[in-house]
């Protein structure tokens, strides 16, 4: 640790802070033996002149004992253009995909061409509301566990906190097979 400490003030790295939870490491389900310490940290020099407007946060975790960590540089956001229909092979996977196909094919007329744009334009706004509903119930999972982890740890909230996390970690599942 000495060693390391040499090197952080050799390199002028200085701690950046943080905000969210003050731990990125917890360990242990019930109150007793419940252990948070904050053994990760985000360091640097004149990186900070480069991007005044950053943030570190602790996110709250799931899989893991330790928290990620996000260093956002609050850089200008970069949004996908195109209009471009792809087909997603996860579409299949949703038990409401059939269904969609069937009925968007059997209400629309004409010919062959016409059929296909009604379907392109049926199914993408269909699986935009599948990804938000997907992403609105990670975020309210991901809010929970945050108010959990804030809280004081007793034997519900530990219960909680760990049900929480298998239900953020199906829903990231989720997304990983998708």
């Amino acid at each position: 640790m000495k060693e390391f400490r040499q090197v952080l003030d050799e390199c002028q790295l200085a701690d950046l802070g943080y905000s969210g939870d003050w731990f990125t490491w917890e360990r242990g389900n019930v109150p007793e033996t419940n252990i948070q310490e904050r053994l990760n940290r985000g360091v640097g020099n004149e990186w900070r002149s480069l991007f005044p407007e950053f943030i570190i946060q602790h996110l709250p975790h799931s899989f893991s004992d330790h928290c990620p960590i996000l260093f956002n540089t609050k850089c200008n956001d970069r949004r996908q253009t195109g209009g471009s229909f792809r087909f997603e092979a996860w579409w299949v996977l949703e038990e409401s995909f059939f269904q969609k196909v069937r009925t968007s094919w059997g209400a629309s007329s004409g010919d062959l061409l016409n059929k296909l744009a009604i379907l392109k334009g049926q199914l993408s706004r269909w699986a935009n509301q599948i990804r938000l509903n997907r992403k609105m119930k990670k975020e309210i999972l991901t809010s929970k566990l945050t108010k959990l982890l804030e809280e004081d740890r007793d034997d519900e909230n530990l219960a909680e906190i760990i049900d929480t996390k298998i239900h953020l970690n199906m829903e990231i599942d989720k997304d990983e097979s998708y």
